[in-house]
């Protein structure tokens, strides 16, 4: 933040954080089994299901979402397990399916595109899966699936569990974890929730815990019925990132304070704001239209300025925003426009862009 108070560091993640939440992160060393962190944790949980909507369990793992991610399938698949993909991130789930040995079958669109409900329906009648991951945010080319419908769909065709990568929409978009049917959802602290990077929260339904008790191999750090024991107990299941949690503490007090609903508002009033500076000015989404996330905007810039060369000029006057991602880093940037971004952040953020790439 510069010396006119006011954000100028949009990455998609880790993004800008509070002073005060920085200034808890300082608190003091304690045992993770003493009755001080005990509290701490149970003072954590009912509003981190406040943030998920769900009455159901909220875990925490030390550890970035790739951790979890892993987790689920090796919790909680024996078999075979459907990934949809979208681009990078829900690419990454079906790459850790392959990779502990499971029997993974894919529903794939272009990038840029968001998953057809109606494909995941024809899938789900070919073959029986044990569960269906997909990503609600793709952090990699700001498409927003529609979560809830495939839910549905997965409901009616199948007993498959529902498990979803929410990194970049939990806190900025709209998440009911039990309204929708979710079985395991996944954030890390870093994005739109405005924390340092560090630990990643999840939440576990009952159903998904029953699977996974009935399986005998589990691994150990990947196993979701220690952390619920654990959890249970108000603890982890190994050191955590203590610092972190004293800061999540802090922001979760912030987060409830401006309220969900308010909180998922702001996230699309700031959408709204760059596709309209985006629109007067010729940068194209890299996303569909009616699938954008409300907290990443993936650009293509009008000809004549590089989107690398872009972010670097940025970078020059102090203004940080994210290049491309995988196949799309040298055609694409990423605005972040979450967690503790408001619309005066934005309007300076195109002042700059205009002044640097102006449009004739």
């Amino acid at each position: 933040m510069n010396s006119q108070n006011r954000i100028d560091f949009f990455l998609p993640g880790p993004t800008w954080v509070r002073n005060d939440v920085l200034q808890a992160m300082t608190g003091p060393m304690m045992g993770h089994r003493s009755p001080g962190f005990k509290k701490l944790y149970a003072s954590l949980v009912p509003r981190l299901q406040a943030v998920f909507r769900t009455r159901g369990d909220v875990l925490i793992a030390t550890g970035s979402a790739t951790l979890v991610m892993e987790s689920a399938v090796v919790s909680t698949v024996q078999t075979r397990v459907l990934n949809l993909t979208c681009g990078a991130f829900s690419e990454r789930w079906h790459a850790i399916s392959k990779a502990v040995g499971r029997e993974a079958d894919r529903v794939e669109v272009p990038w840029g595109s968001a998953i057809d409900p109606e494909l995941v329906r024809q899938a789900l009648r070919r073959n029986r899966y044990e569960a269906v991951t997909t990503v609600h945010s793709e952090t990699s080319t700001g498409v927003l699936n529609p979560i809830e419908e495939i839910a549905q769909v997965v409901r009616e065709e199948s007993d498959a569990l529902v498990l979803v990568d929410t990194v970049s929409s939990l806190g900025g978009a709209q998440v009911e974890v039990d309204d929708w049917g979710l079985d395991i959802v996944l954030a890390s602290t870093q994005k739109a929730l405005a924390v340092p990077p560090g630990l990643t929260l999840f939440s576990l339904s009952e159903r998904a815990a029953e699977r996974a008790e009935a399986l005998r191999h589990r691994g150990f750090y990947t196993d979701l019925v220690r952390y619920r024991d654990q959890h249970r107990k108000s603890g982890t299941v190994t050191t955590p990132a203590l610092p972190v949690l004293y800061g999540l503490d802090r922001q979760l007090d912030v987060i409830l304070e401006e309220g969900m609903e308010v909180r998922w508002e702001r996230h699309l009033g700031l959408q709204a704001m760059t596709a309209k500076w985006a629109r007067a000015r010729g940068y194209e989404y890299a996303s569909q239209e009616g699938a954008r996330s409300p907290t990443i905007s993936c650009l293509r810039p009008p000809a004549g300025w590089p989107p690398p060369d872009l972010v670097s000029a940025l970078a020059e006057r102090g203004v940080v925003v994210g290049g491309g991602y995988g196949k799309w880093k040298p055609e694409t940037f990423r605005i972040g426009h979450m967690g503790e971004v408001r619309g005066r952040d934005l309007e300076a953020l195109f002042e700059t862009i205009d002044d640097i790439a102006p449009v004739e």
